[in-house]
C-alpha cells in the first residue's frame, strides 16, 4: 500500500528521530518554520483588509536594501482568505518586484 512505510537508500537505515518525523501519507519528513532571532517585516495594503501582502525575515540588523531576506507573498481569493503563500530570496526594499515562486 502506497505510503506505510519508510523507504531509505543506501547503507544506512534512518535513525528513529528520522523516523519520527517522516510523513508517510506525504513522502515527506516534517519540519517547523521557527525565525528565531530573526526580525521580521510585513507590508499592506487596502485590498487585504488587515491582512499582510508580503512578509519577510532576515538575520537581525539586516539593512532592508541588503539581499538575505527570505520574502513572503499572499495571495486571496475574494472573501480575503489566504489562498497560497509563494517566496523569494532578495531585499526588502524590491519585496514588491521580486519573482515569487
Amino acid at each position: 500500500m502506497l505510503g506505510t512505510q519508510t523507504d531509505y537508500c543506501g547503507a544506512v537505515k534512518p535513525s528513529s528521530i528520522e523516523q519520527s518525523v517522516y510523513e508517510a501519507d506525504l513522502f515527506a519528513t516534517r519540519f517547523t518554520e521557527i525565525p528565531s532571532n530573526m526580525q521580521m517585516r510585513c507590508d499592506y495594503d487596502s485590498k487585504t483588509d488587515g491582512q499582510p501582502k508580503y512578509g519577510g525575515y532576515a538575520p537581525r540588523d539586516l539593512a532592508e536594501g541588503t539581499d538575505g531576506w527570505m520574502i513572503q507573498y499572499y495571495e486571496y481569493d475574494t472573501d480575503r482568505q489566504c489562498t497560497k503563500r509563494t517566496i523569494s530570496y532578495g531585499n526588502w526594499t524590491n519585496s514588491a518586484s521580486e519573482t515569487y515562486a
